[in-house]
């Protein structure tokens, strides 16, 4: 563990510090989403046609909030990410397209059980 100044100003290390932990939360949040999608298909074969259709149709909803709201996010998407949004990556959105339609996909971690 890394000790730091009490009261220091936000120097280089403390914010590429603080930016390996929001990466390692995005990606934290990649995972549940995808786990959750992927339960939500599986739940939607159970059901009757019509309510596993309404599931399948809403199967992306609600996943996470929107962090683009906060300027630290923002900041770390400008610095961090070269501008890029982790949470709307192409790759991203492949992977959570496929598993919203059944399909397997191995681009991000998969909780095993």
């Amino acid at each position: 563990m890394i000790d730091y100044e009490i009261g220091c100003d936000c120097c280089e290390k403390c914010e590429m510090n603080s930016y390996q932990l929001i990466d390692h939360l995005i990606k934290d949040i990649q995972l549940l989403s995808s786990e959750v999608v992927r339960l939500r298909y599986s739940l939607s074969l159970f059901l009757p046609k019509r309510d596993g259709e309404m599931i399948r149709g809403e199967i992306l909803s609600d996943l996470h909030g929107s962090y683009y709201v906060y300027p630290t996010y923002r900041h770390f998407v400008s610095e961090y990410c070269d501008g890029r949004d982790p949470m709307e990556s192409e790759d991203y959105c492949d992977h959570m397209e496929k598993l919203s339609k059944g399909e397997e996909s191995s681009k991000f971690r998969k909780l095993t059980f």
